[in-house]
C-alpha cells in the first residue's frame, strides 16, 4: 500500500497498482473505491487494519483486501484539531460562525451547534452577512471569493475583481453599514455595492498585496489596509490616493479598529514591541508591549461591553487582555489550550469572545467584566483542597457558587483528570485512583486561575 494525494495498492510486489481511494465522494462512489481525505501523511498496519492519517483526519480499511465504496472508515469524529486561519460571527444568540482553514475549506457551526463543510479547498477569510445569517461568505487560497444563500447548503462564485492572485490569506470585508457592500484586497482595494457582482477600484496600486483590510465600525469611510510593513488609511472611503502611516515598527500582523472612535486602533506587529495603539488615526504610536511574554502577537480586538475600553490580544500561545489605562497586560486563557490563536471575535448578543485557533479548533470565553473583579465574588485564595497530604482521597471547597474549571496534572505534566463544569456549590472529593507522587491541580474561574500542590502518600 502506497499513498500521496491519494492511495494505491499492489497485490504483485509493486509491479502494479491500483487505486484504492479518491479524495472527492462522488468520485469515489462512480469508481466503487473508498472516500478519503486528501494528502495522506502516513499509513500503518495493527490487527490486519490499515489506518491512514491525512490532512483531513484518521481513516481506517477494516478489510484491506476487499476494495469497494466503503473501503475506508472515517475514525475522526471528535477530534478538535482545525487549524483556523480566520473566522466570522453572527451577532445573534444563539451564534452562527463560518470559519476557513488549512486544508479542510470552510466549515460553519449553525445554531443547532453541528459542523457543517460548505466550501472546499483551503479556507481563508470568512464572514457571516449582518442582516440575514442564511447569508455567508467565503474565500479559499489567494484571494477566490465566493457566496451561500442558505447558510451553506448550496455555494456560488464571485468573479475575483483584481487581475493577479491576493495573499495567502486575501482580505474580505462587509461594510458596517451597507450590507450588501463588500470589499476585497489584492494590490489594489475593490469595493462592491451589490454583493460581489461588480466591482469597483476605490485605492492606488500599493507595492505588494494586501494583508489586512479593515472598516472602521462607526465610520465606513474610514478604512484602513497594510501591506507587509506599510500601513495606510483613507477617510473618504478610498476616494483618491490612501495616506501612509509610519511611527511604528515591524510587519503587521492585524489590524483592530475601535468600535465607536474611527481613529483610535490597534496594530500587532512583528517588531519587539508587539502591539502598538493610535488614538488619532495613526498619525503618532505607542508600543504597548508591557509585561507580554516574547511569543508572536497574532490578532486583536476590541471590546466596550462594560463601559469600558479593553483591548484583547491573541498569541501563538494564549489570549491576554489591556485594560483602559492599564500597564500590565492579563492573561486570559482559562481552559485554553497553548496554541496559535489566529483571530478573536466578540459577540455582543451573548457577551462572549470567540478564538480562532490554528490546530485546536474554536473556543470561546464570556467577556472579562471589569465589576466583577471583586476579591469577594472571584478570588480563588480561599479554595481548599484536604487532607493534603492525602491517602488518595481528597476534597475541593470553595465558598462561592459557581462552576469551575479542574485539571489534573502529574509530577510529569500528563493530565489525568479534566472538568470543565465542576459545580462549587457543595464540596467535591473526585473520584480518583492516584498512585504515591506529587500533583499539580489547576482550577480557573471565569477570570482567574489558580494551581495548588497536592501530595498522595
Amino acid at each position: 500500500h502506497i499513498a500521496g494525494l491519494i492511495s494505491w495498492r499492489s497485490t504483485d510486489g509493486g509491479f502494479n497498482f491500483n487505486v484504492t481511494s479518491q479524495w472527492q465522494p462522488i468520485m469515489s462512489i462512480n469508481e466503487n473505491i473508498g472516500y478519503c481525505h486528501s494528502d495522506i501523511d502516513m499509513m500503518f498496519f495493527q490487527n490486519n487494519k490499515l489506518y491512514v492519517a491525512s490532512d483531513g483526519g484518521i481513516h481506517v480499511a477494516p478489510d484491506p483486501t476487499n476494495v469497494n465504496v466503503n473501503y475506508f472508515t472515517d475514525l475522526s469524529t471528535g477530534l478538535g484539531i482545525h487549524q483556523f486561519y480566520k473566522i466570522g460571527i453572527s451577532q445573534t444568540n444563539p451564534v452562527v460562525v463560518s470559519g476557513g482553514s488549512q486544508d479542510n475549506g470552510t466549515s460553519v457551526f449553525r445554531a443547532d451547534e453541528i459542523w457543517y463543510n460548505w466550501l472546499g479547498a483551503d479556507g481563508m477569510e470568512t464572514f457571516i452577512d449582518y442582516s440575514n445569517t442564511q447569508i455567508m461568505y467565503g474565500t479559499s487560497q489567494y484571494g477566490s471569493l465566493y457566496k451561500t444563500y442558505d447558510g451553506g447548503s448550496s455555494r456560488n462564485w464571485i468573479s475575483r475583481p483584481a487581475p493577479d492572485r491576493g495573499s495567502w490569506v486575501t482580505p474580505f470585508e462587509q461594510d458596517p453599514v451597507d450590507p450588501n457592500t463588500i470589499y476585497a484586497a489584492y494590490k489594489q482595494i475593490y469595493k462592491s455595492n451589490d454583493g460581489g457582482d461588480n466591482w469597483s477600484i476605490i485605492s492606488q496600486e500599493f507595492d505588494y498585496n494586501a494583508n489586512h483590510l479593515k472598516i472602521a465600525p462607526s465610520d465606513n469611510l474610514t478604512l484602513y489596509t497594510s501591506h507587509s510593513e506599510n500601513l495606510y488609511k483613507t477617510t473618504t472611503g478610498g476616494f483618491g490616493d490612501w495616506e501612509q502611516l509610519s511611527g511604528f515598527q515591524g510587519n503587521i500582523n492585524f489590524i483592530a479598529i475601535h468600535p465607536t472612535n474611527p481613529n483610535k486602533l490597534a496594530i500587532a506587529t512583528t517588531s519587539n514591541e508587539k502591539v502598538y495603539i493610535s488614538d488619532d488615526g495613526g498619525d503618532s504610536w505607542t508600543a504597548v508591549r508591557f509585561d507580554l511574554p516574547d511569543f508572536s502577537a497574532l490578532a486583536l480586538v476590541w471590546d466596550t461591553t462594560f463601559n469600558e475600553d479593553i483591548l484583547y490580544l491573541g498569541m501563538n500561545y494564549g489570549v491576554y487582555y489591556l485594560r483602559a489605562d492599564a500597564t500590565a497586560w492579563q492573561p486570559y486563557a482559562t481552559a485554553l489550550p497553548n496554541v496559535r490563536v489566529n483571530e478573536l471575535e466578540i459577540n455582543t448578543a451573548e457577551n462572549k469572545i470567540y478564538a480562532a485557533t490554528y490546530g485546536r479548533g474554536l473556543w470561546r470565553a464570556d467577556l472579562f467584566d471589569p465589576s466583577a473583579l471583586s476579591t469577594t465574588n472571584f478570588s480563588l485564595n480561599s479554595l481548599k483542597i484536604y487532607p493534603n497530604p492525602s491517602n488518595g482521597k481528597f476534597t475541593i471547597s470553595w465558598n462561592q457558587h459557581q462552576k469551575v474549571s479542574v485539571k489534573i496534572y502529574d509530577s510529569y505534566g500528563k493530565l489525568l483528570y479534566i472538568n470543565r463544569a465542576l459545580d462549587m456549590t457543595s464540596p467535591v472529593s473526585p473520584d480518583l485512583k492516584l498512585s504515591q507522587g506529587l500533583y499539580i491541580i489547576k482550577i480557573n474561574s471565569s477570570n482567574q486561575e489558580i494551581s495548588k500542590k497536592l501530595i498522595i502518600e
